[in-house]
């Protein structure tokens, strides 16, 4: 098995942005997470789509976790383990997304090599565990120096920390690639009682077309007769419902809060203008969309003339 694991950690292996990337599924997506992620300036957007540039990449893992849908495929770099204190001796430093998951996995002390690593990376570290106190967790402890004499986690003893639900290593293995499941760098899996984003609805512009709806993979939109719900615990914030929204009605904050859902009530009216039934939020509409935008279109036309 040994001789099997060197030979896995040698194969060629290159990040690549897959299908499930928000601008793959539309056109208005505005995403930017990974470009902004890459200090090499490896990622572009090229064509309406993000595209790597593997001359540049350094395979940081920056880009990974910053993807809000997951689209980057590739490896996290190299971590060592001691003691479950994670040890700092290179230039890879865990993004916030990996450090709040290795934390929830056992991993509550770091250890950086020498104070210069500190230095560099002390903003990171305030920002994961002011997190980690709205999270209701303790902080990571921090130290420098090191811990001799103790075993190190290689990557591949890493990688099974990472997964320990795997049921068979070869079913993470395509020809030439190893991949890291970058499906579980999704922290509402660790942290079930959160939401990471605060997403609002503008009731005054909303037309209840249902886009955000359809739109939506996370199923965080729920538009029936009768109500209108919003359960955002699974929403990642791609950003993809409010860059489609014909209305501009929905907004995205990145937030800690509890676990909430949020209603609002639907009410099903006749337009007395069209005579057709139509459903909206606000209960002191009289006609419905169609006919309220004919009739703005219309008295504007008149002004004009």
């Amino acid at each position: 098995m040994a001789l099997f694991s060197k030979w896995v950690e040698s194969l060629d292996y290159e990040y690549e942005i897959l299908s499930s990337c928000t601008h793959h599924k539309s056109h208005h997506s505005n995403c930017t997470k990974c470009v902004d992620a890459c200090d090499k300036q490896a990622i572009s957007i090229t064509n309406g789509k993000p595209v790597i540039d593997h001359s540049e990449c350094v395979q940081c893992g920056e880009c990974m976790a910053a993807c809000p849908v997951q689209a980057v495929a590739g490896i996290l770099p190299k971590r060592e383990i001691k003691q479950n204190g994670l040890m700092i001796s290179g230039c890879h430093f865990p993004t916030i997304t990996e450090l709040l998951i290795l934390h929830k996995k056992g991993v509550h002390s770091i250890i950086f090599e020498n104070a210069s690593f500190l230095e560099k990376w002390m903003h990171r570290m305030e920002q994961v565990n002011q997190m980690l106190l709205e999270l209701g967790e303790s902080p990571f402890s921090i130290s420098t120096g090191s811990m001799e004499g103790e075993e190190t986690c290689s990557r591949r003893e890493l990688f099974s920390l990472w997964k320990k639900e795997s049921k068979s290593l070869m079913k993470q293995m395509t020809p030439a690639k190893w991949r890291f499941n970058h499906h579980a760098l999704h922290l509402r899996q660790y942290y079930p009682d959160f939401q990471f984003i605060n997403l609002t609805v503008d009731l005054d512009k909303c037309t209840l077309c249902k886009v955000c709806e359809r739109i939506c993979d996370q199923k965080c939109f729920d538009i029936q007769k009768g109500h209108f719900a919003l359960s955002m615990q699974g929403c990642n914030s791609c950003g993809l419902c409010a860059d489609i929204c014909p209305e501009k009605a929905i907004r995205i904050e990145e937030q800690i809060i509890r676990t909430e859902e949020i209603h609002y009530p639907v009410y099903e009216k006749t337009c007395p203008a069209c005579n057709h039934s139509f459903n909206t939020v606000r209960e002191h509409d009289e006609t419905c969309t169609v006919c309220t935008k004919m009739n703005h279109f219309s008295q504007k036309g008149e002004r004009i003339g």
